[in-house]
């Protein structure tokens, strides 16, 4: 096929017709480098599944369980991480600390709470645990290079041959996905040999074994909330005043619930505003144009082309959101005509979109609504590095280092059990 063979696109109308519940165009071969091994036999995944009745199958027992309905039901071991997170920054008030892996110290706890109903202990020991956090990143390394080169992962990470003589010759080499399973296998085997209380709580009651793929992403969301509003002084104030007026009202519980949070739209606007600036994904969304063809902004794409967008691009896109695009403006959510406001919901595609769209989304959603305003509420928060800005690496994530915050607690700060 002659060049381009890989179309990039930023007109909006591709995103319902690529990525729409209806769509016929398949995921490329960049996503196989995400198939696990397991047992020495690949583990396809909602993320990975090409075919389309794979996928449907794949995900429909879980749509019930991510659904925000039953998430709210796990705000306790989330109220629990959170807790924790608090007298950690407490125990530093006042001190300038890189807080990169805080978030996701926290993140990680979240997920394995409302998994397996015990946090993996991140948190406490302050540090990685199973080396998950080096593996995740190792592995991001890999796919986002070799993603672009998909003929040559069966003779690297996708041989298992060649894992097993690496694996002899390098044991202390970093392990994408072995620690994990074996942390779910050991969960798994753990909730069998229980009796089955009726009063267990988690993911793996409803499905035994489920492990959400974006802890990742929600670490960065955490950290882009915070930033960005601390950044933005206008923003900052308004949205700290809307908490502390909430919590003088008495309208805040000691831990913020998430329909306290759900009653304060700047804060909402915040986090919206936030999550469209900074998505945890910043590579294209590679589909495959089906055999007939199809028509993008006027011109024919043909069949087996790989055609694609990335959230960066749609969520910045100023006919959509404004001549202000590029700059972090919560208002722009809520001073906006109905029908300007759905095609901004249309168009924002940090979560992807369709039937496709992040399987961990709502936790996400969760963790950000809950913990934004707590923090907020307890301490003010500074950036306090030398440069402007952190530093950003994209490989598939956008790796964020060298966040640098000073949390100062308040006087007050703290709401009556």
């Amino acid at each position: 096929m002659k060049s381009p063979f890989h179309v990039s696109v930023a007109d909006p109308q591709v995103v319902p017709l690529v990525y729409g519940i209806a769509s016929k165009f398949r995921k490329s071969g960049f996503y196989s480098l995400s198939v696990p091994f397991y047992e020495g036999k690949p583990l396809d995944n909602m993320f990975t599944a090409v075919d389309p009745g794979l996928h449907r199958a794949l995900r429909a027992p879980t749509v019930q369980v991510f659904s925000m309905t039953n998430l709210r039901n796990y705000e306790k071991p989330i109220d629990e991480c959170t807790e924790i997170l608090m007298k950690m920054l407490h125990d530093v008030d006042g001190q300038v600390i890189d807080y990169t892996e805080w978030f996701q110290w926290y993140a990680f706890d979240v997920i394995s709470s409302i998994t397996f109903q015990s946090r993996l202990g991140f948190l406490e020991k302050m540090g990685d645990v199973d080396e998950m956090f080096e593996g995740s990143s190792t592995f991001a390394y890999y796919f986002g290079v070799l993603g672009q080169l998909p003929w040559l992962h069966p003779y690297l990470l996708g041989n298992q041959l060649l894992l097993k003589v690496m694996t002899t010759l390098f044991p202390d080499a970093p392990d994408p996905t072995g620690k994990l399973f074996t942390n779910i296998e050991r969960e798994i085997q753990r909730y069998d040999q229980e009796e089955k209380l009726s009063d267990r709580k988690d993911f793996l009651s409803q499905l035994r074994a489920k492990d959400d793929p974006d802890r990742e992403g929600h670490k960065r969301d955490l950290m882009n909330s915070l930033s960005n509003n601390i950044k933005t002084p206008r923003a900052y104030k308004t949205l700290v005043s809307d908490i502390l007026e909430a919590q003088q009202a008495g309208r805040l519980s000691s831990i913020i619930k998430y329909d306290e949070a759900q009653k304060l739209p700047f804060l909402q606007a915040v986090i919206k505003e936030a999550l469209r600036l900074h998505a945890p994904t910043c590579f294209p969304l590679e589909r495959i144009v089906p055999a007939e063809g199809t028509q993008i902004g006027g011109y024919f794409v043909p069949g087996g082309c790989v055609i694609s967008t990335m959230a960066p691009l749609m969520n910045k896109n100023k006919e959509v959101f404004g001549a202000d695009a590029e700059e972090f403006r919560p208002e722009r959510w809520l001073n906006q005509d109905s029908e300007r406001l759905k095609l901004m919901e249309r168009t924002f595609f940090t979560f992807g979109h369709g039937s496709r769209s992040c399987i961990g989304k709502n936790i996400a959603l969760l963790e950000i609504t809950k913990l934004v305003p707590q923090i907020l509420r307890e301490f003010d928060v500074s950036w306090a590095s030398p440069k402007k800005e952190w530093t950003t690496e994209s490989y598939w994530f956008c790796m964020q280092k060298d966040v640098v915050f000073r949390f100062t607690a308040r006087d007050g700060g703290k709401a009556e059990e």
